[in-house]
C-alpha cells in the first residue's frame, strides 16, 4: 500500500467528524446529577469529569491532578498517542497492527467554557453517582498494574499535567479509542452502541442520549 492510499486510509478512521448541530433544549440538574463531557479535539477524543466528582478511592490516580478542574481522559496507541504532532506510520501501525496501548490523563486548569471554546464538539451527559462511579472504575480498571496494584507511568507532559499511563487492552482498527469510550459510557449505562471504531458513530451515537454543547462549524 503506497503513501497516497495510506493517508486518506488513515485520515479517515483518526479524523471523520460528523455534521453535528448545537442542541436548543436546557437541562436542569441536582447535586444528584453529575456533568460529564464527551469532547473532540482534532484527533482526539475523550471523556472530560469534573475532578471533585470522582472518588478517588475508584481511580486513585485523579490525585495526581491537585490544582485541576476537570480531567481528561482517553485511551489509545502507545505510541502514537504520545508522540507529538501527527505521525502517519505511526497510525498506521495502529491501526493496522495490535499495539499495547496507554491511558492519557490529564489536568484541565483552564476553565470549562475555554476548554470548550478550544474543543471541537462537546457533548453533555447527566448522570447518576453510581453512573460515574461505574464509568470511573472502568477508567481504573484500564490502568495496568503491577501485583502490588501499582501504576507505570510510560511519560508526562507539560510539567506533568499530562500522563501516559501503561494500559490494558491492545489498539487496532477494531478496538480504536472511540470503541474504548463507547465500552465505558455503555458500561456506566447510558444507552449507547458500543460496537464503535469511528469518531463518527460515537458521536452520531453520543447526540441520541446527550446534549451538543458546541459542533464543529
Amino acid at each position: 500500500m503506497n503513501n497516497f492510499v495510506i493517508f486518506p486510509v488513515i485520515f479517515f478512521f483518526l479524523h471523520t467528524s460528523p455534521p453535528l448541530q448545537v442542541s436548543d433544549n436546557q437541562v436542569q440538574t441536582d447535586n444528584s446529577y453529575h456533568q460529564i463531557y464527551l469532547i473532540k479535539q482534532y484527533w482526539h477524543t475523550a471523556v472530560v469529569i469534573n475532578k471533585e466528582d470522582i472518588d478517588s478511592t475508584i481511580f486513585p490516580e485523579v490525585n495526581l491532578f491537585d490544582d485541576a478542574g476537570l480531567i481528561d481522559i482517553g485511551w489509545g496507541d502507545e505510541e502514537f498517542y504520545q508522540h507529538p504532532g501527527f505521525d502517519s506510520g505511526l497510525a498506521y501501525k495502529a491501526l493496522f497492527y495490535a499495539t499495547p496501548s496507554t491511558l492519557r490523563v490529564e489536568g484541565i486548569r483552564i476553565s470549562k467554557q475555554h476548554y470548550f471554546d478550544i474543543s471541537e464538539i462537546v457533548v453533555e451527559f447527566i448522570i447518576s453517582k453510581n453512573q460515574l462511579d461505574t464509568l470511573c472504575a472502568y477508567i481504573s480498571n484500564t490502568v495496568w498494574r503491577n501485583d502490588d496494584r501499582e501504576h507505570e507511568v510510560l511519560s508526562t507532559r507539560g510539567l506533568g499535567g499530562i500522563i501516559f499511563f501503561k494500559a490494558n487492552g491492545e489498539y487496532h482498527l477494531f478496538n480504536t479509542c472511540n470503541t474504548w469510550l463507547a465500552r465505558g459510557l455503555k458500561q456506566a449505562g447510558i444507552d449507547i452502541e458500543d460496537d464503535i471504531i469511528l469518531t463518527e458513530q460515537l458521536f452520531n451515537e453520543a447526540t441520541k442520549v446527550g446534549r451538543v454543547l458546541k459542533a464543529e462549524e
